[in-house]
């Protein structure tokens, strides 16, 4: 039935083909409909797409060339305008469906309400535990009315797989509602004040001793964790931003055979000054994919 709810297309991610069946799905989910501030991101998947397949695909962290590695790009999800319970369904059932094939879930954002689908989808058959890279907190209990919500989609996660299993990073823009809120129920975050004191290493250490007891993992990347001064184009700007550096080698060094799943989110091409957000995203992209690759190994 996914099959009705995906669009290829046109600019799918060029890649060798797989002869063993995928190990990552890409999926765009063009999901622009809590938007409050800048919208846009609906154009996000086919930019991140077009800088994709116009950037090399040799990664150093991993020393290995991606475009040897098979990847299915299973085209867009078709969202409903106007129907925001539909459009969630709707990406809670394709990745179900890449989940139950065994593969690792590749969501290109859209907005960062997107991911309470797809953890949703992956929490059917384990409890995963997220990390999240984000300037915001996104713990509301509603905002303008919504409780599904671009700012309170970390707080819908935590409700349903446990505050225990959520950590976010890079943080710098906060109300007092989320604070408490985390306070009260010990979600883990690290500032990107704090990460920058702290260094790439010791964060990596602390996500890696969030993640020691964890089964299953899923990685969700929001843009505006970087400064805009590397990530102009999203939806929620904010000053003192993470640098591309860090969070890639953070990254690269959290993942392991037990990611199912990952995003990168809120691109929002109408503002990306010279596509640079976009080109940003989709080096994310490269890096996440190199370090599945590297771990699993094989070609498919």
């Amino acid at each position: 039935m996914e099959e009705l709810f995906l669009n290829r297309s046109p600019g799918s991610i060029v890649s060798s083909p797989c002869t063993q069946g995928f190990l990552v799905a890409v999926v765009g989910a063009p999901l622009d409909h809590t938007s409050t501030y800048r919208p846009g991101c609906r154009f996000g998947p086919a930019r991140i797409r077009e800088a994709y397949n116009n950037i090399e695909a040799y990664s150093l962290r991993r020393g290995i060339d991606v475009d040897e590695y098979c990847l299915e790009d299973l085209g867009d999800i078709a969202i409903v305008p106007g129907d925001l319970e539909e459009s969630l369904r709707r990406i809670e059932v394709v990745s179900s469906s890449v989940f139950a094939r065994g593969g690792v879930l590749g969501l290109l954002g859209g907005e960062h309400l997107i991911t309470l689908p797809a953890v949703k989808a992956l929490s059917a058959s384990s409890t995963p535990c997220l990390v999240v890279f984000d300037a915001h907190l996104d713990l509301r209990e509603e905002y303008l009315g919504l409780r599904l919500s671009h700012a309170s989609v970390t707080r819908r996660i935590s409700e349903l797989i446990g505050p225990e299993r959520v950590m976010i990073i890079g943080v710098r823009a906060v109300s007092r509602e989320e604070l408490e809120y985390a306070g009260s129920r010990r979600i883990a975050f690290i500032t990107s004040n704090q990460a920058r004191i702290l260094g790439v290493r010791e964060v990596s250490r602390r996500i890696r001793r969030f993640l020691s007891e964890c089964k299953s993992t899923y990685i969700s990347v929001d843009m505006d964790v970087f400064d805009p001064a590397y990530a102009p184009g999203v939806g929620n700007p904010e000053a003192e931003g993470m640098e591309p550096w860090s969070v890639l080698d953070m990254v690269s060094v959290i993942i392991d055979e037990r990611l199912r799943g990952f995003d990168i989110v809120e691109v929002s091409p109408p503002y990306d000054v010279g596509g640079i957000t976009s080109i940003l995203a989709s080096k994310v992209l490269l890096e996440i994919l190199a370090s599945i690759h590297s771990i699993h190994g094989g070609k498919h």
